[in-house]
């Protein structure tokens, strides 16, 4: 991409307006989330070897996965006036070979910021998440059937670099995203360590990520080259269902080596429900008895 920038006092009145009324400063902080957003837009640079404008992430002129993939959620509704969801594009485009995608990534150089046998090197894999979202509101089936090579392939680098014996997936403090968690036992780091674990989070975004892929594959009509998830997807749900649910205090956990269930109780779990893996009633009493105590979260 190289037309230039769209900016923001030019086209604020293009951007949905919400109407609510005695809600103002609400309002002014909606129009403040644009207006930052909009000062955040980036050229793409040729020696980074990205392809397309896109909103950076804000942090230390790296791209990264986790955040740019949060901001599509909000920035899709700003479409008509830039297209945020090509900002994607950016990571589909260094994919290695092998389907791995670094999860950060400097914006001038075509460097990788993390080598891909490191542990912090890539995760957490909510791209199919994000765009699964985007085409339920667009139906841009062309972009669909771009990205559903790049994701696929990513999806089974992590199955071939990130399970354990049983299937589950193993992370990291940097790689799950929320590096400030102290998740891991005694005397491993919890940034950069997987501490032997499986991941509940990992574990349940994986089932998202696969769930999600078999249905582009129907949508797009290539059923076949999605069929090796559906037993990973059965495996997954099975073993958070059965062996890191707790019925004593209801709530889901990372497992041990040993198999025993981490006593530490995270905001990880709830990825179970936004992956579906928890049930109704599992659902209800995570919410009642956890997510809106006071005293927990």
């Amino acid at each position: 991409d190289t037309e230039p920038l769209p900016v923001y006092e030019e086209i604020k009145d293009q951007l949905p307006r919400p109407i609510w009324d005695g809600h103002d400063s609400t309002i002014e902080c909606y129009n403040k989330v644009w207006e930052i957003g909009f000062s955040n837009l980036r050229l793409p640079k040729k020696e980074a070897k990205f392809v397309s404008s896109f909103i950076d992430t804000a942090f230390n002129g790296f791209l990264f996965m986790w955040d740019s993939a949060f901001i599509m959620m909000f920035a899709r509704y700003g479409s008509r006036v830039f297209d945020f969801q090509k900002t994607l594009d950016n990571f589909y485009s260094r994919q290695h070979r092998d389907g791995f995608i670094c999860r950060e990534m400097l914006e001038t150089d075509a460097l990788d910021n993390w080598s891909r046998d490191d542990p912090c090197s890539t995760g957490p894999n909510v791209l199919p998440w994000a765009e699964w979202e985007y085409y339920t509101q667009t139906g841009d089936m062309d972009r669909l059937s771009k990205v559903f090579d790049p994701l696929l392939a990513y999806h089974k680098w992590l199955m071939d670099n990130r399970t354990w014996q049983d299937g589950t997936y193993w992370s990291c403090g940097n790689a799950c995203g929320m590096d400030n968690l102290p998740r891991t036992q005694y005397g491993y780091d919890p940034e950069s360590h997987h501490s032997f674990m499986s991941w509940i989070d990992t574990c349940a975004q994986q089932y998202l990520s696969a769930d999600i892929l078999i249905k582009m594959s129907e949508v797009l009509g290539r059923e076949d080259e999605a069929d090796f998830l559906k037993p990973e997807k059965e495996n997954l749900y099975r073993i958070i269902n059965e062996q890191m649910w707790d019925e004593k205090s209801g709530f889901y956990y990372d497992k041990l080596r040993d198999g025993i269930l981490s006593p530490v109780k995270t905001v990880a779990p709830f990825w179970t429900m936004i992956s579906g893996i928890a049930t109704k009633e599992r659902a209800h009493r995570m919410v009642t008895e956890h997510l809106t105590n006071e005293n927990e979260f």
